[in-house]
């Protein structure tokens, strides 16, 4: 087959999830990907695109045609009078950034993770922060697909903008994502400030909170009565004298800041968490005393990012704004009632609508609820529970992480979710591109 590589187990980021493929390929051109999808048509085999392999639920697992995006790859074009980038979709966001840079570019907004490929992450739905600035679908405004019907097609606002929706998240089953195109803005730097407070004051008045600030996010560890709270302010309209990046000293103590605080110690505390569960109530009040008040500014991409060495599993789900407050609270009470489930933090974040069809922003201001767990020891009884209370508050999951639900469930939530189907079913008239979980996802 063409672009085949050595074959063997692939296995996700957070290390749940492996698969075994007939054939392995790595393209490096739309035309070698069209020739795959051709060719695994040709044996009856399904096609799977992969990127970076960050999504903890079963998009790419297949047992026909893995296919890794990873050598499609670098830039490939750039308009700075416009501020339009493309850039081939197996790009990593944080090879994007290096890129934008270069150029004096920047994305407007950011996901904290900056290892996933651009295509994974518009498949599925990722977002960053912040109720003025869009997702990443949002910022995107031209892409390309190749079809198992042997098209290489181009969708924009302008041109099949039906498509270009739908394309926006679009979990790899209406073709492989070639090239995206980006809405860039200025290189601008961006205000960090840490610290510690209240929870239950802050819950009080978090829309308020979320709509003061231009980024906003806050963690809660179970066991503790503090929100470890986040706020970026972006400072692009100060004075240089004021915005001036970060020094190489400054920098380097952040790093080791975030290497032994907020990272070994993370993992240490994992794996202790691992071996003895019950002792994960006091380990979480160790390590959310490790995440202290500190301030810093640099670039943009650099503020946004953080590292992730700690790997771990994840459920998301996106919810109406309003009910956001009553949902943490909620959670709350589970979580400490059973504390030794849950050895990462639970985390909160906020967004805008979002225009993909399939977005699970689309269509209201949204606030995001994270559980992250060690990757290690995912406990399905603490995930399964609270499902329900972010199911109970209009909840729609993050689709590249664990959820449990399927296409009766999802169909409701969103108004154009027959339209996606349609547009599913031309692009790909014979299901080359479903495997098990998408088939349970959208009932085909």
């Amino acid at each position: 087959m063409t672009a085949r590589v050595k074959n063997g187990t692939w296995r996700s980021w957070g290390g749940n999830l492996t698969a075994d493929p007939t054939v392995r390929v790595r393209p490096t051109s739309s035309d070698e990907v069209l020739r795959v999808l051709s060719e695994a048509h040709e044996q009856g085999l399904c096609a799977r695109p992969g990127g970076s392999g960050h999504s903890c639920a079963p998009l790419v697992p297949t047992e026909g045609v893995l296919l890794d995006t990873s050598a499609l790859k670098g830039l490939v074009s750039v308009d700075e009078d416009h501020q339009r980038v493309t850039v081939f979709a197996g790009t990593t966001l944080q090879e994007l950034n290096l890129i934008l840079e270069q150029h004096g570019l920047a994305l407007a907004n950011l996901p904290d993770s900056s290892h996933m490929s651009v295509g994974g992450a518009l498949a599925t739905g990722t977002h960053g922060t912040g109720l003025g600035q869009p997702s990443l679908g949002g910022q995107v405004i031209g892409l390309s697909l190749a079809t198992p019907t042997g098209e290489l097609i181009s969708c924009s606002e302008t041109h099949r903008p039906d498509l270009f929706d739908a394309a926006r998240v679009h979990l790899g089953v209406l073709g492989v994502v070639v090239s995206v195109t980006f809405q860039c803005v200025s290189a601008f730097r961006l205000h960090c400030a840490e610290f510690r407070e209240p929870i239950g004051a802050l819950l009080d008045t978090l829309q308020e909170r979320m709509s003061a600030a231009d980024h906003f996010e806050f963690s809660w560890m179970p066991g503790t009565t503090t929100a470890h709270t986040r706020i970026l302010s972006r400072l692009h309209r100060l004075p240089d004298t004021y915005t001036r990046p970060a020094s190489p000293i400054s920098r380097a103590l952040r790093r080791a800041d975030d290497a032994v605080l907020r990272t070994s110690l993370t993992a240490g505390l994992g794996r202790v968490g691992n071996l003895i569960p019950r002792a994960v109530n006091g380990l979480n009040r160790i390590e959310s005393l490790a995440e202290s008040f500190r301030r810093y500014t640099d670039v943009s991409y650099r503020v946004f990012t953080v590292a992730r060495p700690v790997r771990y599993v994840a459920a998301e789900y996106a919810l109406p704004l309003e009910a956001t407050a009553s949902a943490v609270r909620e959670l709350k009470v589970l979580a400490d009632a059973h504390v030794y489930d849950l050895s990462f933090p639970l985390t909160v974040r906020c967004a805008p609508p979002d225009p993909g069809f399939l977005s699970p922003a689309a269509g209201r201001y949204t606030g995001w609820i994270n559980l992250r767990q060690y990757g290690r020891r995912p406990s399905q009884s603490f995930l399964t529970a609270a499902e329900r209370i972010l199911v109970d508050h209009g909840g729609r999951p993050h689709w590249g992480t664990l959820h449990t639900r399927t296409a009766a469930d999802l169909a409701p939530l969103y108004p154009r979710w027959e339209e996606f189907l349609a547009l599913r079913a031309e692009l790909d008239p014979h299901g080359l591109l479903l495997n098990e979980h998408t088939h349970r996802l959208l009932g085909v």
